[in-house]
């Protein structure tokens, strides 16, 4: 009985993996139009996404589950909730050693992972922000990578120019159940 318990979840997890793969291949070709960077570039993202995903399954099923893994321009960011130290340092390790990675953000609790409940607003807090932004005119939505972990919401991404930025903020922070900003949105205005 176990074992087929195990065989479902696990399939429950690869086919949730899969579909959310493909839409999120799906949504980078809608995307592509309005996005600053090169196609070439969007889709490395996502190839070294799964890359992380895929080796995350093989070496322990709740890395998938508790981490969340965000890349943009080749820069990976890992937030969630993992119980051992042991295990935080063999994720990033991980995301080190998957090709193309050229920086790593490590903003993961050594902690219980979160409650349904609690993933579940955070889910529904990005996803709010995330539809804010894109009827928002003058703002690219698709240059904003957006995920949030008990209230700590995590940005990557790229700044046409200031009024945009400050655009993306102002929802933010009009946002509830946001208790901190955590940027890692580079500023193409400033180069």
């Amino acid at each position: 009985m176990n074992k087929l318990i195990l065989f479902f979840a696990l399939f429950f997890c690869t086919s949730c993996q899969f579909i959310g793969t493909i839409y999120n291949v799906g949504s980078k070709v809608g995307a592509v139009v309005m996005d600053e960077r090169e196609l070439a570039d969007d889709w490395n993202d996502t190839k070294i996404n799964m890359s992380i995903r895929t080796a995350f399954l093989k070496d322990k099923i709740n890395y998938v589950l508790d981490v969340e893994i965000t890349v943009f321009e080749s820069e990976v960011l890992l937030n969630g909730a993992i119980p051992t130290i042991e295990d935080m340092d063999r994720i990033v390790q991980i995301a080190w050693e998957t090709k193309g990675v050229s920086k790593v953000y490590n903003y993961i609790r050594v902690d219980n992972p979160s409650d349904l409940a609690t993933t579940t607003k955070d889910a529904f807090i990005a996803s709010s922000i995330r539809t804010k932004l894109t009827m928002i005119p003058g703002i690219t939505s698709v240059n904003y990578k957006i995920t949030v972990d008990k209230g700590v919401l995590y940005m990557m991404g790229i700044a046409k120019d200031e009024d945009e930025f400050q655009a993306v903020m102002n929802v933010i922070y009009d946002t509830d159940g946001i208790d901190r900003v955590i940027s890692h949105v580079r500023k193409s205005y400033e180069n």
